[in-house]
């Protein structure tokens, strides 16, 4: 089950963005509203259905992301990783790799982004829903 769920994350965002390039939007268009807002729809869904069991999957999952996406940017921001593009430079695929390597991890990243973001507001309205009605004092009569 955990490697399904690592598995959607990942592949999922890169098959949406791909579609929505090829239905012409543009990338910046999809990078900022879509990811997220699908990550949001698919949270809210599940969050009605009483599904909040794979949370803490999900934020870990998020982190992971996060983290690999950091550290693949700091990596590619070595002199050695950097290159003109005309063959001279050996590393050439190593880059490219690099580079789409961490274009998935931004994707995946933003996407996860939409369902924490949600789930934390969430999470935050239920605690303090479950806080005032333990401060609540009936009135004397």
């Amino acid at each position: 089950m955990p490697m399904r769920i690592l598995i959607i994350a990942l592949a999922s965002p890169l098959l949406i963005v791909s579609a929505l390039l090829a239905l012409g939007v543009s990338s910046w268009l999809t990078a900022i509203f879509a990811l997220p807002i699908i990550g949001f729809g698919l949270s809210r869904n599940s969050w009605h259905a009483g599904k909040t069991k794979s949370d803490k999957k999900v934020f870990l999952l998020f982190a992971l992301t996060l983290t690999a996406s950091v550290v693949l940017m700091l990596v590619l921001r070595q002199p050695q990783f950097r290159t003109d593009w005309e063959g001279g430079n050996p590393l050439d695929d190593l880059i490219m790799l690099l580079l789409l390597s961490t274009m998935l991890s931004l994707a995946a990243t933003w996407g996860l982004a939409g369902w924490v973001g949600h789930r934390f507001v969430m999470n935050l309205r239920a605690r303090r829903g479950k806080s005032e009605k333990q401060n609540r004092v009936a009135a004397p009569e």
